[in-house]
């Protein structure tokens, strides 16, 4: 496109791969990242087999939805401050396989040649490289990886030695390694220090059979965790196998004696459960049986298996782009990303940087509703309502957090978790987001309109909204003093470089949004089960109350701006001098004192501009420009959350360059490493916004109760676009064709939708054709 520079990444562009091709990786840490394995529980970073010697590496392997805990230490403590950080579980690493031969160790340093390769459309991450030794003997060496989509505790590595030009002897050790070494950034508080040794208990260990296995109490939480290897080695002339132990470190050896050009291939099964620490001994037994069965799938049969899962996926949530590979290529990785790193079991989220790296300790925030859910329940709807079980388990941890905040009804979500306690050490930019609420309500609003899956929502859904509801009239109050109007005080929005303000304008319309939705659910229960208000104590009053304070929201408009007052004293502030801040300077968080940033008009991330995305027709046009225009040169999008909601405003606008800029920003985000911090993981909502860009962007779809909106204008160089939406128990495909916009129902009910306001009769396999729209909307 060309309006954006050139990409910048380490990978080759493809539309289905990333591919590596350096002798010795240019940016080690960063490609660790983008070639991650995850399947919802288990996440693997991309690193070596036999590791990376002489250059910085981020060992890790990571099981979602399993921390460790421990004390969080402040100078000074008040009442209500987060007691305790979860950090998300670090656990042995089973992809260890190094040789050697001659007694040289065998590493990357010596090869002749050096492939990796993420196929996308398999699921499988394959490398082949040569060695030399010193003495001029070469080896072909290929391995291929998966974490299995079928088997959730399970990762299978196959690993082939091929003897190019010499007869000999090769050594081959394999490991279980809970001792690798620890990664840090102190002076990033977006990554800290990560440390296996620091989470992890070693109990007992040893070999049974063919199997080696080890048993780990967590640090300061009620988990047991069990890590398992098995292997198939080659009937292979050359010495027995052996095994060998040290704490936190089982290895396995073996001699394989190869002719000239013969290959010798191990397959190795690693397998990881956790459970509550009572039951650590049915853990073991239950590791040994499961590892035992699994193994009996060759690495093929698995493959295959990987591949299918792969092909369901891709049927349902692939995106087409005409015309620009290096987009296509991003967008395909941030929607795998996003499979692979999402809990699939109730039981976990996903966290800011999924499962592929250290940075915020694995934490959960709104990530996960504003940006994730949205895209899932229209690509992977059984997935988003698996997201949404999680918060709902989470819930009496919710409704705790809030009597420790002093408010006597209703549930709080805390900010920053994993096992549903607060873990937010720095309140200003943290618990004071109590828009977290707003964000679940909106992330079930998200999911029912795209599935209209009842069960859920009296199961479920309607409980969470009437306890976070109920936060609102526990925060803010009617002041007499503006005739009534119902305030929010003392929050921070979502832009963070704005702390602990009044009447931020997003918490407030989102509560507002989030009460009228809560007040629609509950009279359609009411007429269904009346008993379950009953149950919650929910009365007439307290509804009338919602009511009201949803009618009066205090929702200000600056007269001499003609723009929505970010916070009450946002417009008052000085502005922040842009053209005296060097290059280097950025993120702002980084290197000035958050006292300093807060003085000013300065912009992290979207606030009143994701405000008027997310509310969609509530906010008039000509108003979501002005907004549009006054905010946008203030926002530093030092948040990667930014641009991909700025991409969406300026499509409904049609301002379709600046669409196309940010989402240029966005799509690539991480396979370029815009942001300089990949390397500690992706950008998860960075990933589901750029989807988001595309979809509710440039496509203009709005789910609204009567149906699916759309507003289709695509920038010239975006020539083709094409996607389908899981909607209601029905596949519909959107595609962009010789500047028509087509709609077609693949499967399922016939369908009303609305193109620009005309409806369209939707019958399979009849498509239905209409001009895209053109030029700004005012």
């Amino acid at each position: 496109m060309a309006s954006r520079t050139p990409f910048a990444g380490p990978l080759q562009v493809d539309p289905w791969r990333l591919t590596e091709q350096a002798l010795l990786p240019a940016q080690p840490l960063l490609c660790e990242t983008l070639l991650s394995l995850a399947n919802g529980y288990i996440g693997t970073r991309g690193t070596l087999e036999e590791g990376l010697a002489g250059q910085s590496s981020c060992e890790g392997t990571y099981l979602n939805g399993v921390y460790s805990s421990e004390p969080i230490q402040y100078g000074e403590s008040a009442c209500g401050f987060a007691r305790n950080n979860h950090t998300m579980l670090q656990v042995a690493n089973g992809k260890r396989i190094y040789c050697e031969l001659d007694g040289e160790r065998i590493e990357l340093g010596g090869a002749l040649e050096h492939q990796r390769s993420l196929d996308m459309r398999q699921g499988l991450l394959q490398r082949q490289w040569q060695w030399q030794s010193k003495n001029g003997k070469r080896l072909l060496i290929s391995s291929q990886r998966l974490v299995s989509m079928q088997h959730p505790e399970l990762m299978c590595i196959t690993y082939q030695l091929t003897a190019l030009n010499f007869t000999g002897e090769v050594q081959v050790f394999s490991e279980l390694d809970a001792c690798y070494a620890p990664f840090s950034k102190k002076d990033d508080p977006r990554v800290g220090v990560f440390s296996i040794a620091d989470t992890l208990n070693l109990q007992q260990q040893g070999f049974a059979g063919q199997q080696g296995w080890m048993l780990h109490r967590v640090h300061g939480s009620d988990f047991a965790v069990c890590a398992m290897m098995q292997h198939e080695w080659p009937a292979v002339a050359g010495g027995i196998r052996q095994l060998q132990q040290q704490p936190g470190v089982l290895c396995e050896q073996a001699s394989w004696t190869l002719q000239q050009g013969e290959a010798a291939s191990l397959t190795k099964w690693v397998l990881y459960r956790h459970q509550t620490s009572q039951h650590s001994s049915d853990l073991t037994a239950w590791c040994h049986q499961q590892l035992a069965t699994l193994s009996q799938h060759s690495f093929a049969d698995l493959a295959a298996a990987q591949a299918q899962a792969c092909q369901q996926f891709w049927q349902q949530a692939d995106v087409q782009i005409e015309g620009d590979a290096a987009m296509q290529q991003g967008i395909r990785f941030n929607l795998f990303s996003l499979w692979q790193s999402a809990g699939k079991d109730g039981h976990s989220n996903i966290g800011a940087k999924g499962l592929t790296g250290p940075g915020y300790d694995g934490h959960y925030f709104w990530d996960t509703e504003i940006y994730v859910i949205p895209c899932l329940s229209f690509t992977q709807p059984v997935v988003a309502r698996q997201l949404l079980g999680f918060r709902y388990r989470q819930l009496d941890a919710a409704r705790l957090r809030a009597r420790e905040m002093a408010h006597s009804k209703g549930a709080l979500y805390p900010w920053r978790t994993i096992g549903g306690e607060e873990c937010s050490a720095y309140f200003p930019a943290g618990t004071a987001q109590y828009h977290i609420n707003a964000a679940i309500a909106y992330a079930i609003r998200s999911y029912y309109l795209a599935t209209a899956d009842w069960d859920f929502m009296r199961e479920q859904g309607i409980e969470m909204l009437v306890e976070t509801a109920r936060l609102w009239l526990e925060l803010g109050f009617f002041n007499p003093r503006r005739d009534g109007a119902f305030e929010i005080h003392a929050v921070t929005g979502p832009d963070e470089y704005t702390a602990i303000v009044n009447n931020n304008f997003y918490t407030n319309a989102m509560a507002q949004l989030h009460l009228r939705f809560a007040i629609e659910m509950v009279a359609k229960l009411e007429a269904e089960a009346p008993e379950r208000l009953k149950d919650w104590q929910l009365s007439a009053a307290e509804l009338a109350l919602w009511q009201q304070a949803a009618e009066q929201m205090y929702l200000p408009l600056d007269k001499r701006l003609g723009v929505h007052p970010q916070d009450d004293s946002f417009l008052e502030k000085q502005r922040w001098d842009f053209a005296a801040t060097p290059k280097d300077k950025y993120p702002l968080l980084l290197h000035y004192h958050p006292l300093v940033i807060y003085r000013h008009q300065v912009l992290k991330q979207a606030d009143v501009v994701l405000a008027m995305v997310l509310l969609d027709d509530a906010i008039s046009p000509a108003q979501k420009a002005r907004n549009l225009a006054y905010y946008e040169p203030l926002t530093t999008h030092d948040s990667s959350l930014s641009a991909c909601i700025h991409s969406i405003a300026c499509a409904e606008l049609g301002q379709l360059e600046q669409a196309l800029t940010f989402f240029g920003d966005s799509a690539r985000m991480d396979l370029d490493n815009q942001h300089g911090n990949t390397e500690h993981g992706v950008h998860i909502a960075c990933m589901a916004g750029t989807w988001q860009a595309l979809v509710f962007g440039f496509a203009g779809l709005r789910s609204r109760p009567d149906g699916l909106h759309f507003a289709p204008r695509l920038p010239a160089q975006l020539p083709g676009l094409s996607f389908r939406l899981n909607y209601r128990g029905r596949i519909l495909e959107f595609s962009v064709q010789q500047g028509k916009a087509q709609y077609q129902l693949q499967q399922g009910e016939p369908l009303t939708i609305y193109h620009d306001g005309e409806a369209l009769q939707l019958i399979p396999q009849q498509p239905q054709q209409r001009p895209l729209l053109a030029g700004e909307v005012l």
